[in-house]
């Protein structure tokens, strides 16, 4: 599976409404992290042109892999979310 790497790669990148797999995968691991400060601190930090500081993407990262590794819905839901996906033209 791919890793908390990838899901912080891919969020780090979110804003709202700009691509709704994206936006699904964001609503996802917000509300698993509900109530952590670190996710608000990304969220905001997304916002801003440099985008989130290590310090901030390594928390989320961790309590991403923590998730993913205690909760085997959650880890299906991100790996359904994070599997390519054709495009229809």
């Amino acid at each position: 599976m791919m890793g908390a790497d990838v899901v912080v790669a891919r969020l780090r990148t979110w804003g709202p409404g700009i691509d709704r797999q994206l936006d699904e995968l964001h609503d996802l691991v917000a509300g698993k992290l509900a109530g952590s400060q670190y996710m608000a601190d990304f969220d905001a930090e997304c916002g801003t042109p440099r985008g989130p500081s290590g310090w901030t993407r390594d928390r989320v990262q961790h309590l991403v892999a923590t998730a993913i590794a205690r909760d085997e819905v959650f880890a299906e839901k991100v790996r359904h979310l994070l599997a390519p996906h054709p495009s229809f033209g």
